[in-house]
């Protein structure tokens, strides 16, 4: 064996202890302003090796070591699909820890590197040279070479919306700190600040304690933003701890305000825990025991409302940045509830957004869901309909035929939804697990290195895409892949401003060799490959 082999691999390669599944490469193009990530692979004898990278563009590159998690259920027993690296049970790449020492233990089994580049706007165009070397003793024993062609252009800003769902319970839960103390408030920013620099520009803001995930009878941990205090004929509200989340927000990156669900999951029968000061103590005033139609919620929400709008207008957050939830995967056996329980709130949230995640089409057709947030294998009649401002999403349930991030499928399922989103006009984008460090039903809390499947009910990877670490979080392969998607819209955008929409579709689907949908796509990292050669040569034509 040598005492080092190394292997320059792509963004969409997984590097397995015993097995790497991917492709060399030796350069990649790019825009100015994109993020582009690259990795190297290494194993041979134990020993302990130093780091050095030699490059004009070091200032802009930051070194992960990918770390490995028990992946306990690569997808369910049921699923037909053969479109996964492996359906058996194992430790799987995904946590990228970051590079504190400069160094790497070698050992006689795979390992890489994570090379990431944040490619600045104002950077002067051209072609550059990466070099990682591998130093033992001072003595460079193996390096590696990446050239990256950086074109005159520049990445126009982000369009499409996109949200993960952002459990600030869950952050304090796993981090062991009181709910909105000094250090809980810390690693909610730090948690935003990841996230942003990783596309999401809108954020699920818990003005109620969200009800969702959540066993029917049980309850999650208290994160209302709102103070409440409940008098004999009305309500008192406090803005404080919302008004310093938006701040954080903003001053972060974020855009656009998901506010949490108004009634309960699954039929919307319920409202939602809320907790006021009641004659000094702090007690539920509504949950599960409390009819989403009942007089009393509704006159809550008629208070509450309001106020709540006015707080993001205080903060300079218009009305058209806000999207509210009513209930989440309505169904046609609740039409009834839901139909009920808009109508509680439609005239208070006049001039904001209404959003809710749907399967059915025969649903959004009662014209109670003004922005419909449709399962990507339920999407086609949606598009057949010309539905405009049509949003996606994917979850536990999307294992078959299209794209998803569960850790066990190849990285191209997790890219190519840019590419799709693209050809149909898809204006956002929905997941439900940024960071949900819970049991299913949140019945527990889980250790995201240890569990990876909320304790056998998801598919690895789909409840979370970050880790904690230490006092702060970390990324996993699995976001900085779907970055790379959010940058292929973009890159597409830009090249339609040159040719116009269809000859962009086009372009793609010569590529391709087919014509892509949500459930038909090359089934292939060189694709991207291909189609970045295509677009930069138009782009600069």
């Amino acid at each position: 064996m040598k005492i080092l082999s190394i292997c320059q691999l792509s963004s969409l390669a997984k590097t397995f202890p015993n097995r790497i599944f991917g492709k060399e490469i030796r350069s990649e193009n790019c825009a100015k302003g994109q993020q582009i990530s690259y990795q190297v692979a290494y194993r041979g004898e134990k020993r302990k090796l130093k780091l050095n990278i030699e490059s004009e563009l070091k200032e802009y590159i930051t070194l992960y070591n990918v770390g490995f998690v028990p992946m306990t259920l690569p997808t369910y027993n049921d699923c037909t699909d053969e479109d996964y690296l492996t359906k058996e049970k194992g430790d799987c790449p995904d946590p990228l820890y970051p590079m504190e020492k400069m160094e790497i233990f070698v050992e006689d089994e795979y390992k890489s590197l994570w090379v990431n580049i944040d490619v600045p706007n104002d950077i002067e165009a051209g072609e550059y040279s990466i070099i990682i070397e591998f130093l033992e003793n001072g003595k460079v024993i193996e390096k590696s070479h990446f050239g990256l062609n950086v074109h005159n252009l520049v990445l126009p800003e982000q369009a499409v919306y996109f949200t993960q769902w952002f459990h600030t319970d869950c952050i304090a839960n796993v981090h062991n700190v009181s709910v909105f103390s000094k250090e809980h408030w810390r690693l909610i920013e730090l948690y935003v600040k990841l996230a942003v620099g990783h596309g999401m520009n809108m954020i699920l803001t818990p003005v109620l304690t969200p009800p969702l995930d959540t066993e029917v009878g049980g309850e999650r941990t208290t994160v209302q933003l709102v103070d409440i205090e409940k008098t004999e004929n009305a309500y008192k509200f406090d803005f404080t701890k919302l008004e310093r989340f938006i701040e954080i927000c903003l001053k972060s990156g974020i855009k656009f305000f998901e506010i949490n669900h108004m009634f309960t999951q699954w039929g919307a029968k319920n409202a939602p825990k809320v907790i006021a000061r009641v004659d000094g103590e702090e007690k539920r005033i509504f949950g599960w025991e409390t009819e989403a139609t009942s007089q009393e919620y509704a006159s809550f929400l008629n208070q509450l409302v309001p106020l709540v709008i006015k707080a993001f207008e205080k903060k300079g957050v218009s009305r058209s940045k806000l999207f509210f939830h009513i209930s989440d995967e309505p169904s046609f056996e609740h039409l009834e509830n839901y139909k009920n329980a808009h109508s509680l709130i439609e005239s208070l949230i006049e001039g904001c957004n209404q959003m809710d995640a749907l399967s059915h089409y025969d649903f959004y057709e009662q014209g109670i869901v003004e922005t419909p947030v449709v399962a990507i294998d339920s999407i086609t009649p949606f598009l057949d309909a010309g539905v405009k401002n049509l949003w996606c999403y994917y979850c536990c349930a999307q294992h078959s035929k299209v794209a998803n991030k569960f850790m066990a499928m190849p990285s191209y399922r997790n890219r190519i939804i840019g590419v799709q989103m693209y050809i149909y006009s898809i204006v956002g984008f929905l997941h439900w697990g940024y960071n949900f460090y819970n049991l299913q039903y949140s019945k527990g809390q889980i250790d995201p290195y240890q569990v990876t499947d909320a304790g056998g009910a998801f598919p690895s990877g789909d409840s979370f895409s970050v880790y904690p670490y230490k006092d702060g979080v970390i990324p996993s392969l699995r976001q900085k892949v779907f970055k790379n998607a959010l940058d292929d819209i973009r890159l597409l955008t830009l090249l339609e401003k040159k040719i116009g929409k269809q000859s962009v579709v086009d372009l793609i689907e010569d590529v391709a060799g087919m014509k892509i949908t949500f459930s038909d796509y090359p089934q292939n990292d060189e694709f991207f490959e291909r189609l970045y050669d295509g677009i930069f040569k138009l782009l600069n034509d």
